[in-house]
């Protein structure tokens, strides 16, 4: 649950696309339609080749395109994540609306001099230095120091502690970092799992500007491409580069996210909008606003406490849902992806940690859908509906979700 954005654009994101499950076909398929279903079912790690068999009709009744498309897709369905970053950064310009195959894991735990995330299984391999023997450009600088800054001034929260700023901290960090990034950013704008009232919708999308976590507009296009190129080399943030780099590290390096995810046309339902474009065009005016008006309100504490500690509570948890809901948690659902249901991001993050749920279903605007998965977006969806604010809520069927699970121990026996 890919986003910072600072005065400069780029974005924190969640970190997030739905997989279908194509089943054989009995009549030849064309080109296009044959190797959509190639890639949807070449994410799975196991015997890909038989895989692909199950889903295309034999080579030999297909034209040559057909055959060859079919044979690329499984050749990049058996590479390792390195191998296929290499192979599609070695001719640039890059095109990020193409889709590739998700990478083979086992291929990438037999790379050479690859890494691995503490109590987990994902093989990493840096693709680009973090700090020393890089280029580093203004975007860059900016945000290591205003990251950096509001780091330490967070650290001033000990000295100016009252009961008051920490109710300050509290409903700042709810306002900005469930209303405005999971139900708003997430859920309402990057995935259209529900509509509400403009008005509503704008007062929301507000929310998330405080977060300063980017603007609406870019926040979800960079989400998008999350959840279309999920833990490839396309991926805004992918652990297979390490933890670091799918944690904070893409936010500092703006050349090669941009490289992703510049081509904003995948958000032109919202740069249709003049209140969407006019939050892009105004962004820095209303990160620096936040902070006067807090320093109005209740001086240097409140700025710290409800400026500085929260930005940087909110921002680590938003990051946690692209880093630790991809590295550590189980799977329900069989995404080809890495994402994880992970119990504690799913608190903090207000339901958005139930990862591997939601890259199923990206549609869905339940994420926890046990009862003991604690949603708390979710219950305000809920709220909002039963009070008719809230339409067009979309939730997968047992059916769907029935389709993709992993079968149980005893299912998998009979």
């Amino acid at each position: 649950m890919a986003s910072l954005q600072l005065p400069a654009r780029t974005g924190l994101r969640l970190g997030q696309s739905q997989q279908t499950v194509v089943r054989p076909v009995v009549r030849p398929l064309g080109v296009v339609q044959q190797r959509r279903a190639v890639i949807t079912c070449a994410g799975n790690d196991r015997d890909v080749s038989t895989r692909v068999a199950e889903v295309v009709a034999p080579t030999t009744t297909l034209g040559d395109a057909a055959a060859a498309a079919a044979n690329d897709a499984v050749r990049w369905a058996q590479m390792s994540y390195s191998q296929q970053y290499d192979e599609l950064y070695k001719n640039k310009p890059i095109n990020p609306k193409k889709v590739v195959p998700k990478p083979s894991k086992t291929a990438q735990m037999e790379e050479p001099g690859v890494g691995r995330v503490f109590l987990s299984d994902v093989a990493t391999k840096g693709k680009r230095p973090s700090f020393l023997n890089r280029d580093w450009n203004s975007t860059d600088k900016a945000f290591l120091a205003f990251i950096g800054g509001m780091h330490l001034l967070a650290c001033c929260a000990p000295f100016t502690y009252s009961p008051q700023m920490v109710a300050l901290f509290l409903a700042s960090y709810f306002v900005t970092g469930c209303l405005g990034i999971t139900l708003s950013y997430h859920r309402m704008l990057s995935h259209k799992s529900f509509t509400v009232p403009k008005w509503l919708e704008y007062i929301l999308a507000y929310c998330g500007v405080l977060a300063v976590q980017g603007d609406p507009l870019e926040w979800s296009s960079s989400h998008r491409y999350h959840h279309l190129h999920t833990d490839t080399p396309l991926d805004p943030h992918s652990p297979y580069e390490g933890f670091w780099w799918c944690h904070m590290g893409w936010l500092l390096d703006n050349n090669a996210t941009m490289e992703r995810v510049s081509n904003r046309s995948n958000a032109d339902d919202l740069e249709s909008q003049w209140y969407y474009r006019w939050l892009r065009d105004t962004y820095p005016f209303h990160v620096a606003a936040q902070l006067a008006v807090l320093f109005l309100v209740g001086g240097f504490p409140a700025v710290v406490w409800g400026g500085a500690l929260r930005m940087c509570w909110v921002w680590h948890i938003t990051w946690f849902v692209n880093s630790a809901s991809h590295c550590w948690g189980y799977q329900d659902y069989n995404t080809g992806d890495l994402s994880k249901n992970n119990w504690w991001v799913g608190i903090l993050a207000f339901g958005e940690g139930w990862h591997n749920n939601h890259h199923a279903f990206e549609f869905s605007a339940r994420h926890g859908f046990e009862w003991w998965q604690v949603d708390m977006t979710w219950y305000i969806i809920l709220a909002l509906q039963k009070v008719g604010l809230a339409t067009n809520v979309k939730l997968p069927t047992e059916r769907q979700k029935a389709k993709l699970a992993f079968k149980k121990p005893a299912e998998a026996a009979a």
